[in-house]
């Protein structure tokens, strides 16, 4: 009886680490059996999915909380998975997943190849490359350092480094060219307009280069006011693709609209009536000069609004309107003095803040100043001497200040 009763005690043990053991033993199996221990991908090719790192499929198998990963950046991560088994419940498996990075960055580049001219500004690696497709970042370097700024044919090598150190080689022919010779620029000539009309500052005008097809041209006309009589410069640049640069100016002179009019006929008829009331029998060119300057100044009243360039138009604003600025006294003057036979020439200030215009005579004793402007002070200047007329300008803040060049020699 003593012997069955530690039988039946002992045999329970038995069976409680038997069953132990079998558990232990399933559950490892299954262990092993369910998740890789390891396992590789190659950078950005995959979203590793808990599904990648099971050895058959099961239901409800996720990645612990702690779990975390890029699969885009390369690197050894420590993974557990999770998954309810029956029987034994919620279990947790250890694994590592191997991010590899085996592919050379694919690159597409800017150009097929380089055409420059030695004063151009050196390109840099990455200005060669249009796109880079890898899962890492990556840096682009040249192969070697190469001298842009000399003149000759050679290969660039450009290489795209991605971050395992993966490298992608490309090769781009390159041409260096030197050239020191500037576009030119032909058809630049003075232009002149109507007050308000359209200037065609490029009318005629041709840009060349030895090299550049197509240099550029722009056309600097800030100075301009198309509604503003006057004389304005306008500027020329011209610049070819090595940098070279050709500038030119000219001006353009705006001027006032012609009066319909105002034709040979009808200004001389006017001139011819004026002379016949102010020019007497006896009377020597002299004495003309002075009975014409008289009535330019006594019969025009200065405004600076009315002015007008055109000859004709402006003689006949002056003897038929009885208004108009400096270029219209001078120019009623001229034509009255034509009519005389009185030998005259234009003369012009140089420009500052405003022009001017007057004129010389010469009644045969030589050249003389002749303004039919009554000044501001009321000095009125007819047949002076060069020599008072500077003293007059340069005490009178430069009013005829001329360029003696452009002139026959004043008394």
């Amino acid at each position: 009886m003593k012997k069955k009763k530690i039988l039946l005690i002992v045999l329970p043990i038995i069976l409680v680490l038997v069953a132990g053991i079998i558990g232990t033993f399933i559950y490892y199996k299954i262990n092993s059996d369910l998740v890789y221990s390891e396992v590789y991908v190659e950078a950005g090719t995959s979203n590793c999915d808990v599904k990648e790192f099971l050895k058959k499929e099961v239901d409800g198998a996720t990645f612990t909380k702690d779990s975390t990963f890029d699969a885009n950046v390369p690197g050894d991560y420590k993974l557990k998975i999770k998954w309810k088994m029956p029987v034994f419940g919620v279990q947790t498996y250890d694994t590592v997943l191997h991010v590899t990075d085996t592919t050379a960055p694919v690159v597409a580049l800017s150009q097929e190849s380089i055409q420059m001219y030695t004063t151009a500004t050196a390109p840099t690696a990455a200005d060669l490359i249009d796109s880079i497709t890898d899962a890492s970042n990556c840096t682009i370097d040249f192969a070697e350092q190469y001298d842009f700024s000399k003149e000759g044919n050679f290969d660039v090598t450009v290489l795209v480094t991605d971050a395992a150190g993966n490298v992608t080689k490309n090769t781009i022919a390159c041409t260096v060219v030197e050239d020191i010779t500037p576009p030119e620029i032909t058809g630049v000539e003075p232009i002149e307009i109507a007050q308000g009309d359209t200037v065609s500052y490029k009318k005629n005008i041709e840009v060349t280069d030895n090299l550049d097809p197509a240099p550029t041209l722009e056309v600097d006309s800030s100075e301009v006011n198309v509604d503003k009589r006057g004389v304005y410069t306008v500027k020329y640049i011209a610049t070819d693709d090595a940098g070279n640069v050709t500038e030119k100016t000219t001006t353009v002179k705006i001027v006032s609209a012609k009066i319909a009019a105002a034709t040979e006929e009808t200004v001389y008829a006017m001139a011819d009536e004026i002379l016949a009331e102010i020019i007497t029998d006896g009377m020597d060119q002299k004495a003309q000069a002075r009975a014409v300057f008289n009535w330019v100044v006594n019969n025009i009243t200065y405004s600076e609004s009315a002015g007008i360039d055109d000859l004709l138009s402006a003689a006949y604003k002056g003897m038929y309107y009885h208004v108009g600025d400096c270029t219209v006294k001078q120019k009623t003057a001229e034509v009255l003095l034509n009519r005389l036979g009185i030998k005259n020439m234009e003369i012009e200030k140089i420009r500052d803040t405003r022009g001017h215009y007057w004129l010389l005579i010469d009644i045969g004793e030589g050249w003389y100043h002749y303004d039919p402007n009554l000044q501001l002070d009321g000095t009125l200047i007819f047949y002076w001497h060069d020599a008072d007329l500077w003293e007059y300008s340069n005490t009178h803040g430069n009013t005829h200040n001329y360029d003696p060049s452009k002139y026959p020699t004043i008394q």
